[in-house]
């Protein structure tokens, strides 16, 4: 099998018409579709037309597998993006998907509904990260929108000195350029850039791949201009961590988990896809690779919300996540470990939907299981969180799953609103 490298800016450029064969390769190898050779080619046929097709446009994930797939290099899921944004922009989004909209506070959404019942404790920390003074040194650590609802996991002690700043207002928009959405990146980045200027950081630590990669790699096609002297990932910081010694394992765990990587991982290469399980080997945990993994892995399941058909479907969301519970299952696995808290989202979420027992673990918890220290996301907080995931999701979403009615993103203001005018 031919190593992966850590691909570059030109990874996300636009779709090269004139380098597609129609081989097929692209759907034909997808973890999503399973489409046929034949399936494949009329579906990218059906897509260089500008027609509507039968399973692509509507069951993308958007996970870029299909652009590693690609022998020749046309980035067939730059040209999902682009059939996306020019459905979006005729017909719109369906109302449901305000919901799911990162657009903090233009619409009351399913992490700002978190935010509204986080303890006390936490969102005095969250509040913190808001802050505009100087930094104490030249690192930014970027938090992300899934972390700051799961703040807690900030609080190891490994995390200690980092100079936390963000809020859901400066979220990098990760999912709009998942799912097409070109006018408002510009907008993001504008809001982005007018940030860091204030702040003024060398260097970035983002504490999750998809922001590590978009920042690194998406957004500088979109109108970020400002100028890091180094982006890094939160685990790549962990290992460098671990290999100098700075963390001190204590405690081998003796468990065995599946991994599920990040949709962003595999753009990194395999040297930073093997960091995930190098860090659980080195305090006892065995990694059972299951079939979607590495660079064939499937999204948790909110890659399924992203079509413009989907608009956020949550029942579309829940199936794609339930699926991935039966592969686990399946591969006899009851222990999941993530590394995206994105992913620990999802699956604590939809979990109450699943007749099995399987435990999820973020993979700071189990570190600081490792160090001798009680995890700071403790288990019955986890399960309050994904209660609030879930049923907030849901009641909000509810008068609007079958509604026909549809809207357009608001345009994202270069300043933002005082912090917490939405709470």
């Amino acid at each position: 099998m031919t190593k992966l490298v850590p691909i570059g800016i030109e990874f996300f450029a636009p779709f090269k018409k004139e380098a597609c064969t129609l081989c097929g390769d692209c759907f034909y190898r997808c973890p999503v579709l399973n489409l046929s050779k034949d399936e494949s080619i009329k579906e990218m046929k059906r897509l260089l037309a500008g027609e509507k097709t039968k399973r692509v446009l509507t069951e993308c994930q958007s996970c870029f597998s299909c652009n590693f797939y690609c022998p020749e290099e046309a980035h067939p899921t730059s040209l999902i993006l682009q059939r996306w944004n020019d459905q979006y922009k005729s017909e719109g989004l369906r109302k449901r998907g305000t919901y799911y909209m990162t657009l903090h506070p233009h619409y009351p959404n399913f992490r700002s509904h978190v935010m509204e019942h986080l303890p006390k404790k936490t969102r005095d920390l969250v509040s913190s990260w808001a802050s505009l003074k100087p930094l104490k040194d030249d690192t930014l650590t970027y938090p992300g929108c899934n972390i700051i609802t799961f703040a807690e996991l900030s609080q190891a002690s490994f995390f200690k000195d980092l100079d936390i700043r963000g809020r859901l207002e400066y979220c990098c928009g990760e999912t709009l350029f998942r799912t097409g959405y070109r006018d408002e990146l510009f907008q993001v980045t504008k809001r982005l850039n007018k940030w860091f200027e204030t702040l003024n950081p060398k260097k970035l630590l983002v504490l999750c791949t998809a922001g590590t990669a978009v920042f690194k790699n998406v957004l500088p096609h979109y109108g970020l201009t400002y100028k890091f002297e180094e982006i890094k990932s939160y685990i790549e910081y962990l290992w460098d961590e671990l290999k100098n010694g700075k963390i001190e394992i204590k405690n081998k765990l003796n468990l065995s988990v599946a991994i599920q990587d990040s949709c962003y991982s595999k753009m990194f290469g395999d040297d930073y896809m093997d960091l995930p399980r190098k860090i659980l080997d080195m305090i006892g945990v065995k990694v059972i690779e299951i079939e979607a993994c590495r660079e064939n892995m499937r999204c948790c399941g909110i890659g399924a919300g992203f079509s413009v058909d989907s608009s956020y479907q949550p029942f579309k969301i829940r199936s794609a996540a339930l699926r991935n519970f039966k592969e686990f299952r399946k591969s006899k696995i009851k222990t999941v470990c993530v590394y995206c808290a994105g992913c620990l989202a999802t699956f604590t979420a939809n979990k109450k939907l699943y007749a099995k027992k399987i435990r999820i673990y973020h993979i700071v918890e189990l570190l600081q299981m490792a160090i001798g220290e009680k995890p700071s996301f403790t288990q019955k907080a986890k399960k309050k969180r994904a209660k609030h995931f879930f049923w907030g999701t849901l009641r909000k979403q509810v008068p609007h799953i079958f509604s026909k009615k549809t809207f357009k993103i608001a345009e994202i203001a270069e300043d933002p609103p005082s912090y917490g005018d939405a709470w």
